[in-house]
């Protein structure tokens, strides 16, 4: 639902720290709200949601598990909804301090009662076990799939591998599980109300299906690295496989006690609507049991493995389109961004407010209103109003002067409502003089992040860094960070950084 944010509890972004605090990655942040730090055991980081800092439609509750390091340290601040960092903790503080190269935060309140539930979230897809033959398909005009020929072919299971009982089981994206939530990567799973698939009944297992947002229609193989496909928030922090499956175990308080990683297999995409929105399977897939050795995952000896010889899904929404591409929605629709760096997205009927005009929603659950197309009806906490929506990856976003495009909604937001986090006037490519440590920069030209690629104390200097929406985009040796906006359940917008 809606939820009414007073000027002061407005945009959570902070800029400069993000991940698990490392002396050799940060520079100093910006004035921002602290975060608790939270130990989650040896594979698994548990979001908790906050029930604040929204200022647009919600669903459901966060995932309340999400595969990464040991332990996490977010800090925010009080501009539109945005975190830094693996954590969606909701903070009142205003006080960081940097002490060595690492980040400390001080001065913790926090603001609402932590909850971990779960919903089974949307979804249209039943996937189902095949056990001697796949079948193809071949996709309709209708976007329905049609039955083709028996493939008998394919890899066999390896005989020290048991089928993983998945026949029957839903699965379904983040962006379905929750309205406006999106990983770096996008993401298929089991639903968060799903029994668990092998063990006992009362614990809890996730199947997670993930691959890059460039992906394309097509076979691509699964990455056999599972360095690739779990971050350990010292040199990776996000998911950096083409395509990779992970199944985890029996979850006991905030640890799961085993992690599964694909070591062969292969993920056919059918249909794309967006990178969020897609119709296929995976196959073939040999799970492997992995254990932590330093900051490496490795394989187990004498692990258990499972097999996947097929599962299909499918995670199209009926009005699901790809913003700001031609053709994307019926006429008098409009294309509006689900997803903060703007990939994924629904097609919305407008009225005729114009921008800055007082506006209501049909639905508070979604995104039709009766503001003009191409604005969208949010409240920032006087009420709702018309705000022009703009693209976060383009050169020529269309701001007009004193605001910004950007802080999670993909709007034109007035500088003096992302102050907190500041405003560098540098465009890309740049340095960041007047704030070396602003969330936003890029002046009139494409919105990019202060960043400090070797900290406070190296040679290099704070430079306005491109938002991006793919962790291959990122060339070796960097890799791909992100921002968490809408109180961390939306990490879709990455920056490229040296680890």
């Amino acid at each position: 639902m809606i939820k009414s944010i007073s000027a002061y509890a407005l945009p959570r972004l902070s800029a400069g720290v993000l991940f698990t605090l490392s002396g050799s990655l940060l520079s100093a942040g910006c004035p921002a709200d602290s975060g608790d730090t939270t130990e989650t055991g040896t594979e698994t980081e548990t979001d908790s949601d906050t029930d604040t800092d929204t200022a647009g439609p919600t669903t459901a509750n966060v995932d309340p598990t999400e595969t990464g390091g040991v332990t996490t340290t977010t800090t925010t601040t009080t501009d539109p909804e945005t975190t830094t960092g693996p954590t969606s903790t909701t903070t009142t503080s205003e006080t960081t301090t940097t002490t060595d190269g690492e980040t400390t935060a001080v001065e913790t309140t926090t603001t609402g009662e932590t909850t971990t539930t779960t919903t089974d979230g949307e979804t249209t897809t039943t996937t189902g076990v095949v056990e001697e033959t796949t079948t193809t398909g071949t996709e309709t005009e209708t976007g329905e799939t049609e039955t083709g020929e028996t493939d008998t072919g394919g890899p066999i299971k390896p005989e020290d591998c048991e089928e993983l009982p998945i026949l029957g089981i839903e699965l379904l994206s983040q962006q379905e599980f929750q309205l406006e939530s999106a990983a770096p990567v996008p993401l298929i799973r089991t639903p968060g109300t799903q029994m668990s698939i092998t063990a006992d009944e009362a614990l809890f297992d996730l199947l997670r299906i993930m691959f890059d947002g460039d992906i394309g229609v097509g076979v691509h193989p699964l990455d056999p690295d599972p360095n690739h496909a779990i971050p350990n928030f010292v040199s990776q922090y996000v998911t950096v496989s083409s395509a990779t499956v992970t199944y985890q175990e029996d979850l006991e308080g905030q640890a799961y006690k085993k992690t599964f990683v694909a070591v062969a297999g292969e993920l056919e995409v059918f249909d794309l609507l967006s990178s969020h929105q897609t119709h296929g399977r995976v196959r073939h897939v040999e799970l492997r049991e992995m254990v932590k050795n330093g900051d490496l995952l490795e394989p187990v000896v004498d692990g258990t493995c499972y097999w996947i010889q097929e599962a299909e899904y499918d995670v199209r929404r009926p009005n699901g389109c790809t913003p700001y591409t031609d053709d994307a929605c019926p006429a008098e629709q409009f294309c509006m961004p689900v997803n903060a760096i703007g990939t994924d997205g629904v097609c919305v009927a407008g009225g005729e407010k114009a921008e800055g005009e007082a506006c209501a929603l049909v639905d508070p659950n979604g995104w039709d209103s009766d503001c003009a197309l191409g604005l969208r009806c949010v409240d920032f906490g006087d009420g709702h109003e018309c705000g022009k929506v703009c693209d976060v990856l383009s050169d020529a976003p269309g701001c007009a002067e004193g605001t910004h495009c950007g802080g999670g909604y993909n709007l034109c937001l007035p500088h003096e409502m992302l102050q907190q986090s500041g405003v560098d006037p540098a465009p890309i490519g740049e340095p960041c003089v007047d704030n070396p440590t602003a969330l936003y920069c890029g002046g009139d030209g494409r919105p990019g992040h202060c960043y400090d690629d070797d900290g406070a104390d190296g040679p290099l200097v704070s430079t306005c860094l491109p938002f991006l929406p793919a962790p291959s985009q990122c060339v070796a040796p960097q890799t791909a960070g992100y921002v968490a906006y809408k109180a961390g359940i939306d990490r879709s917008t990455l920056w490229c950084l040296t680890p």
